[in-house]
């Protein structure tokens, strides 16, 4: 699958709540797009201030789903002549698709709908990579980190490694360059699970990972809630393809 994630900031002079609102509206808009053109599924982030601290990186992120390259470029030519896409509010990485862990546990959370917890990270590689020669090293790296301080990468506890790991590779571009170079996420059924995966990256990685390792430059942990808003609950299969 082929995801089209979107990240916003809020402006200083808007009320966090009142700003999920208007947010949670504007990815919403693309279920308007015709059978054919519309996401296959589509899904609201709200970052979660009160795990990670005020200082979110983006305040509302969406995400949605193609099932080919062709699917995709319908939707962006809908979007420049529908009007739906609405004033330019952050940067958009598209990103194939890969999960190294918990296929099952996903397709039954498509399915069932509703809310989950997710940890994410957002990277940027380190500057003497391609992009190429980092997704490949960044695939082996799954599921690994360095702690502050350590010599080598070390295994990420079973206790906070979620249900799902997903990695999302942004797309080979004709010019320029994605803002992230790295966009994964860990998935949670409750809020318990997700704070205590938070808790363990603060005791292990004091001021954030860093680029010692040879292969991230920057990174930024999000932690958030996310809801499925297309298709309806209990739909997915009848609308995959949709």
């Amino acid at each position: 699958m082929i995801k089209r994630i979107r990240f916003a900031a809020r402006t200083p002079d808007a009320h966090r709540d009142g700003f999920a609102v208007a947010w949670r509206e504007s990815v919403a808009a693309s279920r308007e797009a015709p059978p054919g053109v519309r996401p296959s599924r589509i899904a609201v982030c709200t970052p979660l201030p009160e795990f990670t601290g005020p200082d979110t990186r983006h305040d509302g992120i969406g995400i949605e789903w193609f099932t080919d390259p062709a699917h995709l470029r319908r939707f962006e030519e809908w979007l420049e002549t529908s009007g739906a896409a609405g004033p330019p509010d952050g940067p958009v990485v598209v990103a194939d698709e890969s999960v190294p862990r918990g296929a099952d546990w996903l397709a039954a959370r498509w399915e069932s709908g509703g809310e989950r917890f997710k940890h994410m990270a957002l990277a940027r590689r380190a500057g003497h990579l391609t992009a190429a020669e980092f997704a490949e090293r960044w695939k082996a790296h799954a599921g690994r980190v360095r702690r502050t301080g350590a010599g080598a990468a070390t295994a990420i506890p079973d206790g906070v490694r979620g249900s799902a790991y997903v990695q999302n590779h942004p797309r080979p571009r004709t010019s320029g360059e994605w803002a992230y170079d790295a966009v994964n996420e860990v998935y949670f059924d409750d809020a318990a699970g997700l704070r205590a995966r938070v808790q363990w990256f603060r005791d292990n990685l004091a001021g954030g990972q860093s680029g010692d390792d040879g292969l991230f430059r920057r990174s930024w942990f999000i932690a958030a809630r996310e809801e499925i808003i297309w298709p309806p609950r209990g739909t997915a299969r009848r609308y995959r393809c949709s």
